[in-house]
């Protein structure tokens, strides 16, 4: 099993069947991919219908793949950071995955990075050089992920304090963030 297809089984653990919860910002989902997205995913040619309802898991993993996998650069990145931000970007956007690890690199490198929500050429040469790192010190992989975690931690608490009808969700992002924590501290 590749990388991709191991983080689309855990991303899928969380993310379930379908829901329309009414404090949901993202409405109907089916396996987390909202209406709108499915609706991309059909103009794109990505899936042969419009319905979220009828979507199959084969249908759910190419829209993973075309939409979060490779633009989130999750492919770029070893195990487990890989799945640690692919699953950001399914629950917080591309933006919001992207600025957890500016600010996770940013910390363990101690290199500023702007906190934008693109993975940009210095983003990238950053990336690459901890990466680097990481291949001689798996201690630092584990560090990194460590940190990009703490920052989703504190991501999930800013959103409830700023949205109150977010607080229905606490109990279920605090789970997801702890198979995250346990995914992190795996030795592959």
């Amino acid at each position: 099993m590749n990388y991709l297809e191991r983080s689309l089984s855990f991303t899928f653990g969380s993310e379930g069947g379908i829901s329309d919860h009414p404090a949901d910002r993202g409405g109907l989902t089916n396996m987390g991919i909202t209406s709108s997205t499915m609706a991309r995913a059909y103009k794109a040619g990505i899936v042969r219908h419009n319905d979220v309802r009828r979507l199959t898991r084969a249908e759910a993993a190419k829209i993973y793949d075309k939409f979060y996998w490779r633009p989130s650069c999750a492919d770029e990145m070893p195990w487990p950071l890989c799945c640690l931000h692919f699953d950001a970007a399914v629950n917080h956007g591309l933006g919001g995955a992207a600025k957890l690890l500016q600010r996770a690199l940013s910390k363990e490198r101690r290199i500023p990075l702007a906190i934008d929500g693109a993975i940009g050429p210095k983003t990238k040469r950053v990336l690459y050089a901890a990466l680097m790192d990481c291949e001689k010190d798996p201690g630092k992989l584990k560090r990194l992920c460590s940190t990009y975690l703490d920052y989703r931690e504190a991501l999930y608490k800013a959103i409830i304090k700023n949205r109150p009808s977010q607080e229905a969700f606490r109990g279920g992002w605090m789970n997801r963030l702890e198979e995250n924590r346990r995914l992190a501290r795996e030795d592959r």
